[in-house]
């Protein structure tokens, strides 16, 4: 029996032979293909950076880090968030990805009277600027040191394309009645200015009371004044705020920038009393400082009052209309020494600038990672919704539909024209359902739009649960009103937007963890090889959940 069982398997086999090898062939060709498709997914899923991280907290060199922060800002901007972005409605990070490379930036801003004009002919070594009590100039001037041997002035349209400032291109919004009062002053300075090279400042029109303010118009400037200075605010590395003894308040013009334009970038704020050379005594000294700090108190929001920093200009003391040679009360020398700490501030702002690169990087992906989390639980929900109403749609039209057809098909006798009636209703009605179920899902979309919280609760509940996650709560705050006006930007329904795989949102802890603390510790190397010795920070990395 066992010699006859075996001849029979051989048999089978030998019949057999050519069938058993198509189907083992494609099996075999099944599993390559699983395979491969597999492994291009666990591909696609590793982050491939064009560098390596080098363990510079321990030792490691790099010998161009300048280039390094900008390879590895570029490839974050290129691998994480563009991808991302292009998948959400509107683009709404088309911006942040403008945001470098950018000149480091000072913006000067002030009363038309503060000395702004004349603080910076000051740090340039010449006399670029207009000066004056009377307002002088009632544009944006940005300023910097040429390294072309000459002097060259460039107006408005041509900044919008200037490569070394992406983001000037932003300013197009505002329109020509802005681009026709901006441009760019590229100076050939002496040999002594303290002015360094690859450092824009911005001088801004001196602000103004006017009798009769709008909104559209910013105080009859022609342009939205209040946003302009919000744009270059933003971006800037430092704010140097400036006000007289005479104007030492924040009315009109000046409360609007401070509450509107400056809201929420006092850390870059250099908040400066100038001109205090003009004051008799230490009794109006006092009165000005007060009534500053009493002012600035009402507009940014801290318990104690912002450092105050008290100068005069260079030169001040024989054009301030005061006797040169007479005796001041005040102690003029110690006003010199803050007027050095200013001039310091300012020309750290280059140093400063990489942490503040650094710093909106950071944010972006935080918000980008916001955005896609909460974005993606609204459209599974709202996808779900969709499959449930459809689903329950079918079934009611289905089901009097077959028993309608089985009816007409096998009992009915009578006329032809009682079933073509009857299928005419059925197509209006089915038509109509489907509108309803359309609107009704549309309805539905709107509700999960206006109730964001539930979703941001839900896709972080983790977080809430396992760690103390109040930052992720502040950073909703202002992320709100974006994933609102993105979800409302879409043309279409959100159930049929790309998806945006988990994984891929995922990566973001990544580059927080790894990416951005290596971007840190390479601003410290270049801070250190430009000879920034204030400059410091612990290279032991803090305790915090990426989030």
């Amino acid at each position: 029996m066992d010699d006859l069982g075996l001849e029979e398997i051989k048999d089978f086999f030998r019949d057999w032979r050519r069938e058993i090898a198509v189907v083992g062939g494609l099996v075999a060709v099944v599993g390559a293909g699983n395979w491969y498709l597999g492994y291009r997914q666990r591909r696609a899923k590793r982050l491939r950076r064009p560098f390596v991280i080098h363990d510079l907290a321990n030792g490691d060199s790099i010998a161009d880090p300048k280039g390094e922060l900008t390879k590895v800002v570029s490839w974050l901007q290129d691998a994480i968030v563009r991808p991302i972005d292009a998948r959400l409605p509107g683009r709404p990070f088309e911006n942040d990805l403008l945001a470098f490379p950018f000149t480091p930036m000072v913006l000067v801003v002030g009363n038309h009277s503060a000395g702004k004009s004349t603080f910076i002919n000051d740090l340039l070594g010449v006399k670029m600027q207009e000066t004056g009590v009377a307002p002088t100039d009632d544009g944006f001037t940005v300023l910097q040191r040429s390294d072309r041997g000459y002097d060259e002035v460039e107006d408005g349209p041509t900044l919008l394309s200037c490569p070394e400032n992406r983001p000037f291109k932003e300013l197009q919004r505002f329109g020509q009645p802005f681009w026709g009062h901006f441009r760019r002053k590229r100076l050939q300075l002496p040999e002594d200015s303290q002015m360094p090279r690859s450092l824009q400042i911005v001088d801004t029109p001196g602000m103004i009371d006017m009798p009769v303010k709008s909104e559209k118009m910013a105080g009859g400037r022609g342009y939205n004044f209040i946003e302009v200075v919000r744009w270059f605010a933003k971006r800037a590395d430092l704010i140097l705020l400036l006000f007289d003894p005479d104007r030492p308040g924040t009315t009109g013009e000046s409360l609007d920038v401070l509450t509107r334009s400056l809201a929420g970038l006092d850390h870059k704020f250099v908040i400066v009393l100038n001109k205090v050379d003009q004051l008799d005594s230490s009794v109006d000294f006092a009165r000005a400082y007060g009534t500053l700090g009493w002012a600035l108190s009402k507009v940014i929001p801290r318990k104690d009052i912002p450092l105050i920093y008290t100068m005069f200009n260079e030169g001040a003391e024989s054009s301030s209309g005061h006797h040169p040679n007479r005796e001041h009360t005040l102690p003029l020398d110690a006003f010199r020494k803050k007027r050095r700490e200013v001039v310091a501030e300012v020309f750290r702002a280059k140093a400063r600038h990489w942490d503040n690169v650094i710093t909106s990087t950071e944010d972006t992906l935080r918000q980008l990672q916001m955005v896609a989390k909460v974005s993606a639980a609204v459209q599974r929900r709202i996808r779900r919704q969709y499959k449930e109403a459809f689903l329950w749609g079918f079934f009611a039209l289905a089901t009097p539909a077959a028993l309608a057809a089985k009816l007409f098909h096998e009992k009915w006798t009578g006329s032809r024209m009682v079933p073509a009636a009857f299928w005419a209703g059925f197509s209006a009605i089915s038509y109509g359902i489907a509108k309803l179920l359309r609107e009704y899902c549309a309805q539905f979309e709107r509700l999960q739009v206006a109730d964001l919280d539930s979703y941001f609760e839900e896709a972080y509940a983790w977080y809430f649960i396992h760690v103390d996650a109040e930052d992720l709560r502040v950073r909703w705050a202002s992320v709100r009103p974006r994933v609102a006006s993105i979800l409302r930007a879409a043309t279409s329904s959100l159930a049929v937007l790309p998806d945006i795989p988990d994984w891929e949102v995922d990566r973001i802890d990544e580059c927080l963890e790894k990416d951005v603390w290596y971007l840190r510790l390479l601003a410290k190397l270049l801070r250190g090889m430009e000879g920034d010795t204030k400059a410091s920070f612990d290279l032991k990395p803090a305790v915090s959940a990426n989030f």
